[in-house]
């Protein structure tokens, strides 16, 4: 946080008068900051790092569920209903070809800093935005906007494609049909703010106002009272980041949290079970996913979808999910999770089947595993993934076939993933918007090869298909579509697919309204406190 000093230089009489204007203003300040603290702030526990809360740089879930108790984006998710429905726009339209989209925004919508919101800001956002993404995948979620090319490229000053019609109307320019489109305005990188705010973070709309930075350790915000959708129902927020899983979860049972937001894994059994926790502790599938990437440019993937197949059906999910994260993810069966708009029961998918998995294995030229060089399996260090890589080379080594581990720091290995150079690998994907578009398009239409298509998977047959979903303009039929698309990719087996994630979180007794999304957020104006009870 950027403190600023102001020194008051006096002159005589004026000087005076100013000096006594400053200590009522400021006293008026104190008292107003105080008030609002007559409930007390709730106490939320985070785990890992936050470096920045500016809505284009948020690197991880701890970043990203402290920004979004301060900015928002145009458009929601409604979860019960599996789609899109009103933020800070309160309607929109497509044109007739899926080219355009016009947004109506609200007119009761003000900054923290009193400014009230306009078209032109949400333009001045998206185009601040897009100059200071810190992860270069999230540049491609503005990619399908005319002009934005053109914008990185230094060819002009903004983004053509996005232009204001008046003070409450924007219209947005597609280079291709794309439906899907309104779902990526729940990305923070659609977030808004108040681009001309010199304050350190700018202004946002949401329900809390920062206030404080101790070493990005520890944060204080308050309620936003001139909040557009109502008076929020907590009076502040204090905010702890720790380094560690189990001094959080220590600080939780001595009383210190309301909302843990990381449950140690080694904790999870333990809790789901003890009487003392029940209705405390939250578990529910989120839209992310556990991945091994076969690179299809290299030997022994390439060309050999009979190998990728055998190692699908050789993996026992169910047995690795117990023994590592206690039973708290979900055995994957192909490319999309469950809890999402275009999931499909009807995927038959991967099971345990070691069987097939022998009987593809000799399909492939390696009958029992013999004449398959060792497989490099590598993954970034931390967490639980050396044991499930080893977990995965144990099972694999059932079939003859032998595997080796490397791990790597996070850094190196993410430019590794970005450079291809890596044969077999893990994968953690999360879902940038609560679409099956965000897992297929991404993942496996070739032109997002290198930036978050990582196998290095082309198929024109699934690329025409997810470009038509993206321009059809029938729900029913644009599923169907993902489906086949998703059919294909599964047979294709341009992943080994393992696993979806559950959150694992835990509230305090005296929590209530807070509810987790398949995004792994929560709308912090509904959340509050019980009432203490008077004597």
């Amino acid at each position: 946080m950027i403190i600023r000093c102001k020194r008051i230089v006096l002159f005589i009489i004026l000087g005076a008068l100013f000096a006594g204007l400053a200590f009522i203003i400021h006293w008026q300040q104190v008292a107003v900051y105080t008030a609002s603290l007559a409930t007390r702030p709730f106490n939320l526990g985070l785990v890992g790092e936050v470096n920045s809360i500016e809505p284009a740089k948020l690197d991880n879930h701890p970043e990203r569920l402290l920004a979004s108790t301060i900015y928002e984006g145009l458009l929601c998710f409604d979860e019960q209903k599996g789609e899109i429905k009103p933020g800070l726009a309160r309607k929109w339209k497509y044109s007739s070809d899926g080219k355009s989209l016009v947004l109506y925004l609200r007119g009761d919508v003000k900054f923290h800093n009193g400014k009230k919101l306009k078209a032109a800001d949400v333009k001045a956002s998206w185009e601040k935005n897009l100059g200071s993404i810190a992860d270069w995948s999230n540049v491609s979620l503005f990619l399908p906007i005319a002009g934005c090319a053109e914008r990185l490229q230094g060819k002009n000053k903004d983004i053509y494609g996005i232009k204001v019609l008046n003070e409450h109307t924007l219209k947005i320019t597609l280079l291709q049909p794309n439906r899907v489109f309104i779902y990526t305005l729940n990305h923070p990188v659609f977030w808004v703010f108040d681009s001309e705010d010199k304050n350190d973070p700018r202004a946002g709309t949401g329900p809390f106002i920062f206030r404080e930075n101790k070493e990005n350790k520890k944060f204080f915000l308050i309620k936003n009272e001139k909040y557009y959708r109502g008076n929020p129902r907590l009076a502040a927020i204090n905010i702890q980041v720790f380094p560690d899983e189990q001094q959080a979860m220590n600080d939780y049972q001595a009383g210190k949290l309301d909302y843990l937001d990381t449950v140690p894994l080694e904790e999870i059994k333990k809790i789901r079970n003890a009487s003392e926790y029940k209705g405390l502790y939250i578990e529910k599938p989120i839209l992310e996913t556990y991945s091994l990437v076969f690179n299809l440019n290299k030997k022994p993937f390439a060309g050999n979808y009979h190998l990728r197949r055998a190692l699908n059906y050789a993996i026992d999910r169910k047995k690795i999910n117990d023994e590592v994260f206690g039973g708290s993810s979900l055995a994957a069966k192909g490319a999309i999770p469950t809890g999402i708009p275009g999931y499909s029961e009807e995927m038959q998918g991967y099971s345990y089947k070691p069987e097939k998995a022998k009987e593809l294995l000799e399909e492939a030229g390696y009958p029992d595993g013999r004449g398959l060089s060792p497989l490099l399996l590598t993954y970034n260090s931390g967490g639980a993934h050396q044991m499930v890589a080893e977990a995965v080379a144990a099972q694999l080594a059932q079939l003859g076939i032998t595997v080796q581990t490397q791990a790597l720091e996070w850094n190196y290995y993410r430019k590794q993933m970005a450079s291809m150079n890596m044969s077999f690998f893990r994968l953690g994907w999360k879902a940038d918007y609560p679409h099956t578009d965000s897992f297929l398009y991404s993942l496996y239409h070739s032109s997002q090869t290198g930036n978050s298509n990582f196998s290095g998977y082309n198929n024109p047959q699934v690329n025409k298909v997810l470009e038509l979903s993206r321009a059809e303009t029938d729900e029913k039929e644009r599923n169907t579509l993902l489906h086949r698309a998703e059919q294909i990719v599964v047979d294709d087996a341009p992943c080994l697919w393992l696993f979806q994630k559950k959150a694992a979180k835990m509230l305090g007794k005296d929590v209530d309204s807070l509810t987790i999304d398949a995004m792994e957020m929560i709308d912090w104006y509904q959340v509050e406190l019980f009432k203490p009870e008077v004597n």
